[in-house]
């Protein structure tokens, strides 16, 4: 650890744990052992209310969709 209080994780380390720059982790300290645990983003949920298209989504293609 150095002064600033920052600890090194080594390369073959981080490779073999896919950590990149910049990743954020959750410091665990339980029974005198500090853990780092790699927050991983939830993804994103899309919500869709399916709908057809109506021939009024089609009204002004024209030349630029058809090229004609």
């Amino acid at each position: 650890m150095d002064e600033r209080g920052r600890v090194l994780i080594p390369l073959r380390e981080r490779e073999r744990l896919r950590l990149k720059p910049g990743m954020e982790f959750e410091l665990i300290a339980e029974k005198g052992v500090l853990l780092l645990k790699p927050i991983v983003p939830k993804p994103l949920q899309v919500r869709s209310k399916r709908r057809e298209w109506g021939a009024e989504a089609f009204l002004d293609a024209g030349e630029a969709t058809f090229c004609g």
